[in-house]
């Protein structure tokens, strides 16, 4: 009588991998990332107007954020500097503003200095920079026809997540924005396009996204600050609009 036999056991499981030493770094949290459809190239007029109609949206309060790229020097004074792009985040939206463009007729021009000076002189806006008195010192310096707009007292409310995370963490608690993001909003900025050809037009696509990062992060990363001072016991930064804002959003 010659049956089949059982059939053979299955071959055992592979062990687990053995656990990380202690002392192993977690591995980097990516980078963050922005949909191209929240990224707006102006270059024009009708841009100009449809970025204002957004950001002056609505009868509330809002944080604006600032930054800008430029080719050629250092913004300490290491050469002549050429400002191609002035961004501002507002609202979940970024728009990248091609200022030789926009300068280069005077009706152009002109709608540039109105828009910029209606939004940067806004009481409703909180304009947020990292750095924001030497951005806009680069900007005027490079273009003339800006000094009146960007001046920094033209730039009101205004507040610098440089100082505000100082406040916080003590002096050198910060080196640069995307520290900064790591620590407040969970991952860091990808710095490769930093260095990169900001003349070129079109802007590849890595560029657009870069660019409109550095302003879209700095509104939501001072609301994040603020609700750290507030749970730590402390008042929001500044008074005036800072406590309106205060009111607004946190005391609630």
């Amino acid at each position: 009588a010659g049956g089949a036999g059982a059939p053979p056991p299955p071959p055992p499981s592979p062990p687990p991998p053995p656990p990380p030493p202690a002392d192993a770094a977690a591995p980097a949290p990516a980078a963050l990332r922005l949909a191209a459809s929240r990224v707006h190239v102006v270059d024009g007029e009708e841009g100009l107007a449809k970025m204002l109609a957004i950001i002056l949206a609505g009868h509330g309060i809002a944080r604006l954020g600032i930054d800008a790229e430029w080719v050629g020097g250092s913004s300490c004074g290491g050469g002549s500097l050429s400002v191609q792009w002035l961004q501002l985040g507002c609202r979940g939206e970024a728009w990248l503003l091609d200022l030789p463009t926009l300068i280069a007729t005077p009706s152009s021009a002109a709608h540039l200095q109105a828009a910029l000076g209606a939004l940067f002189a806004s009481p409703r806006l909180l304009k947020v920079g990292f750095g924001l008195a030497a951005d806009l010192r680069v900007v005027r310096s490079a273009h003339g026809s800006l000094r009146c707009c960007c001046a920094a007292s033209a730039v009101s409310p205004s507040v610098d997540l440089v100082n505000e995370w100082r406040k916080l963490r003590g002096a050198g608690a910060v080196s640069s924005l995307s520290a900064l993001c790591a620590t407040v909003l969970g991952a860091p900025l990808d710095k490769r396009c930093c260095l990169s050809n900001w003349g070129r037009r079109p802007l590849a696509a890595q560029q657009l996204e870069y660019a409109a990062l550095d302003a879209l992060v700095l509104p939501t990363a001072h609301e994040e600050l603020e609700r750290r001072r507030i749970r730590a016991g402390g008042a929001p930064a500044g008074t005036g609009f800072a406590a309106h804002f205060f009111l607004a959003f946190f005391a609630k």
